[in-house]
């Protein structure tokens, strides 16, 4: 192994905010890829409804896109810590 990457394990397996870090970024992918299923889902309903259901799909529509932008942009900083 190189030395950097010798070093970069042991400050992994010391560092017990690192691993924090690190479990909270994996989290978070899996949590943003499960959002965006569920936005393509309720595209393909929307797509189909009519009226009153319609609304009420657009609204879910909108909740799920406002939280995962809000996902993205805290992955974002995680990884920015987590490479630093």
């Amino acid at each position: 192994m190189k030395l950097a990457k010798l070093i970069d394990t042991l400050t992994t397996l010391l560092n017990a905010d690192r691993r924090e870090q690190l479990r909270r970024y994996d989290e978070m992918k899996t949590v943003l890829r499960k959002l965006r299923r569920k936005r393509n889902e309720l595209l393909d309903e929307l797509e189909q409804a009519q009226g009153e259901e319609r609304e009420k799909i657009q609204r879910r529509l909108d909740v799920v896109i406002a939280e995962r932008a809000r996902g993205i942009a805290i992955l974002r900083e995680l990884k920015k810590a987590r490479d630093a």
